[in-house]
């Protein structure tokens, strides 16, 4: 009799750590998917400043995302497939973690920056009343 109570209490065990574990996959998965977007939703962003604020902008090519232990994410990536224009836009809580403006970037990539630079809002603000 104990035998058969040890036994049925093990697989009822079993069961619940299998549901629990395929539970806890899910919402793993389900997290990283919104995270992906995000950080879509912010690259997107960022083509849309570098068309309005870098000359003869042609792409961007993407290089590293990550999460800054400090505050909020960093993209970091280059323009017109020049290596040495590279960038690193902030992603900081005081904006909402949107991407509004680079704040970090080599020489190469201020040479190309225009000399007065407009914040996504502002870009997005001009867009809707065109």
């Amino acid at each position: 009799m104990n035998k058969k109570i040890i036994l049925i209490f093990i697989i009822l065990i079993s069961i619940g750590l299998i549901v629990g574990g395929v539970y806890f996959k899910m919402k793993y998965e389900e997290k990283k998917e919104k995270e992906q977007q995000y950080y879509n939703e912010q690259k997107e962003r960022i083509r849309l400043y570098m068309k309005y604020n870098v000359k003869k902008y042609k792409d961007v090519t993407f290089t590293n995302v990550e999460e800054n232990p400090l505050d909020g994410y960093e993209i970091s990536g280059y323009v017109n497939h020049n290596k040495k224009a590279h960038f690193t836009a902030h992603l900081r809580l005081n904006e909402n973690y949107q991407f509004q403006d680079v704040l970090s970037y080599s020489e190469d990539f201020e040479n190309i920056l225009s000399k007065s630079t407009k914040s996504v809002s502002e870009i997005k603000k001009e867009e809707k009343n065109k």
